[in-house]
């Protein structure tokens, strides 16, 4: 087949295939056309986008710098300002350590000022020390070589004050024999028909000075407290050690138990307490006759032994009023320690025992003891009867109360004087026949002054001391138990409640102890 070609661009007929082509070809093309145009676009659209994305990066770099930079100069202000801080603590603490240095300087100056005071303060104490020492040295020799002087001639009046009151025991006996064998003016005979008593004599002048010279003792002990106080008063030691003293004697009475070896601990703590008065405070010293009865001779001790000895004896006499009024039995322990401390031969003075301080208690508060009587409804007679007062000036106190406290005291009378020193190598303080003298001074009251309280005291000194009153003085005991019990109390007034009990105490013995008077 031939083939007419046609110069190029000539309108020639195509066939529809090729037409097809040139079609799609500018389909093809303009799509590409509109393809190019939309990436073109979309590439516009991404870059405004990107831009815009940039601008907003850019804007937050921009604020974040700012804000980097606000933190900057934040902490750079908060750096400097605690640079400053710490340089103002540290000027502080220059400050605070140059015024620790200096007060540090200071009390160094002052402590070396103290300690120099100190040193010799203590070089001055060391000095008075030894000089006090060398005074207690020198008052310790003194005291021996006087000791020495005399320790022969206390042997000597020892030995002889045992030979005298063997004889006054002696003389008692045998008063108390003649005593019961002698009749009784007003016809009194006891049961079995044998006389006991003679006419009771009236109080005699010297039994009458001897009681004011007990009392004159007892105010006397009362000005020597004064003169202790106003001494503790200018001695702050003996004022501390003086009260310190008085409680635990005190103490050590109110602790005494009846029964064996309960009561040693009491008993030296108040010997020890004694004898460091003597030997501690040896001054001042005040005289020995002002504080007995007769005394042998003059003698110098230490003022802080009287007064202690003085508050032993109101400590002895209370608890005799508060216990012994009860209990009777307890008399008995309270009464050998008081007799144990004034037989120690280191309170003595020269060998004379200051027993009389605490007798002149007793005379006291229980003067019929002595052989004292009066009537008991008038204010002088109840005085000389050992009536007391519930407070100094005021009211007498009631019946029973009185009853009781003369129950103790004579309990404790009984239990200081009768004492066994047989076995003892200490001289008695008290011997017996103070207690044989007690008991006739109260059966010889004439018959109208017979009261209570001679009664109540009488009942008192027996019951629980018959024993040893009979150890001591024999069969004359035992008449003079008798007349007490069934004689005296018909002297007693009518309708006395207290001789019905001392009449009851003969039952009581038959009883409890097999004694038939």
């Amino acid at each position: 087949m031939a083939i007419k070609e046609s110069p190029p661009g000539s309108p020639a007929k195509d066939s529809p295939s090729r037409q097809l082509l040139r079609e799609l070809s500018r389909l093809s093309i303009t799509r590409q056309e509109d393809w190019y145009e939309q990436l073109d676009r979309e590439s516009k659209e991404r870059a405004a986008i990107h831009r815009n994305a940039l601008a907003i990066a850019l804007a937050r770099h921009e604020q974040v710098r700012k804000d980097a930079e606000a933190e900057r100069d934040r902490i750079l202000q908060l750096e400097q300002e605690r640079q400053k801080a710490e340089a103002r603590l540290q000027e502080e603490r220059e400050r605070q350590a140059r015024a620790d240095q200096e007060e540090a300087e200071k009390r160094l100056v002052a402590e070396r000022a103290e300690a120099a005071a100190r040193a010799a303060r203590a070089e001055r104490a060391a000095t008075q020390e030894r000089e006090a020492e060398e005074a207690r040295q020198r008052a310790e020799k003194d005291r021996r070589d006087q000791e020495a002087q005399v320790k022969k001639e206390n042997q000597e009046a020892e030995i002889q004050r045992k030979v005298e009151a063997e004889r006054k025991s002696k003389e008692a006996a045998i008063a108390a024999t003649r005593l019961a064998q002698r009749t009784e003016s007003t016809g009194f005979t006891i049961a079995n028909g044998h006389p006991v008593t003679s006419q009771a004599p009236a109080q005699t002048a010297e039994r009458e000075n001897e009681h004011q010279r007990y009392l004159q003792i007892h105010k006397t002990l009362k000005e020597m407290r004064a003169f202790m106080v106003n001494q503790a008063k200018q001695d702050p030691t003996l004022k501390s050690r003086m009260g310190d003293m008085r409680r635990e004697i005190k103490k050590s009475i109110g602790q005494l138990r009846e029964g064996k070896g309960l009561n040693s601990k009491p008993q030296a703590s108040i010997q020890r307490l004694l004898k460091e008065a003597i030997l501690s405070f040896p001054q001042p010293t005040v005289s020995a006759a002002s504080f007995t009865k007769n005394p042998a001779q003059d003698a110098r001790i230490p003022a802080l032994l009287i007064y202690l000895l003085n508050q032993l004896s109101k400590a002895v006499v209370s608890q005799l009023v508060r216990e012994a009024a009860v209990a009777p039995k307890i008399a008995d322990p309270i009464g050998t320690i008081a007799v144990s401390v004034f037989a120690n031969n280191d309170f003595r003075a020269n060998g004379e025992s200051l027993i009389d301080i605490l007798i002149a208690k007793m005379h006291v508060v229980c003067p019929p003891l002595f052989g004292i009587y009066g009537p008991d409804n008038t204010e002088e007679g109840r005085t000389r009867l050992g009536w007391w007062r519930e407070v100094p000036g005021g009211p007498w106190i009631n019946e029973q109360t009185h009853q009781d406290r003369m129950t103790g005291l004579g309990a404790g009378y009984a239990a200081l004087s009768l004492r066994n020193f047989e076995k003892s190598r200490s001289m008695n303080p008290y011997p017996p026949y103070h207690f044989w003298q007690a008991v006739t001074a109260i059966l010889n009251v004439p018959a109208g002054h017979v009261t209570e309280t001679h009664l109540v005291i009488l009942k008192a000194l027996l019951a629980n001391s018959e024993a040893r009153f009979m150890e001591f003085f024999g069969e004359s005991a035992k008449k003079i138990l008798r007349f007490a019990i069934k004689g005296y109390p018909t002297r007693a007034p009518k309708g006395s409640v207290a001789a019905v009990v001392l009449s009851n105490l003969g039952d009581t013995l038959k009883k409890d102890k097999n004694m038939y008077l």
